[in-house]
């Protein structure tokens, strides 16, 4: 049975927002009980490149500690911006 923490992200989801996420982040990947992180994306209206480069470190990261990254709940504009940055081939969508 997996075990998947959600981290809900901003509305705004870019620099400003980097000490949380690097916080958050940073907590599921050392907690052993927790296999997977899904980023909701269900709120987020913006983003820019350093949210997306945030994740692409993370996803790093994660994958070193055999933990999976995926994405949730992307819509509108910021679904583009996930797909011409082809995160689909980086993050599993759920």
């Amino acid at each position: 049975m997996s075990n998947h923490a959600k981290m809900l992200l901003p509305n705004q989801f870019d620099y400003g927002y980097h000490k949380e996420f690097q916080r958050q982040c940073a907590e599921y990947i050392d907690d052993t009980a927790i296999d997977g992180i899904v980023f909701d994306f269900s709120r987020v209206e913006y983003l820019d490149s350093a949210a997306l480069g945030m994740m692409l470190m993370w996803q790093r990261r994660a994958a070193a500690a055999n933990k999976k990254m995926m994405i949730q709940g992307a819509k509108g504009a910021t679904a583009q911006i996930l797909t011409m940055a082809n995160m689909q081939r980086i993050f599993e969508y759920i």
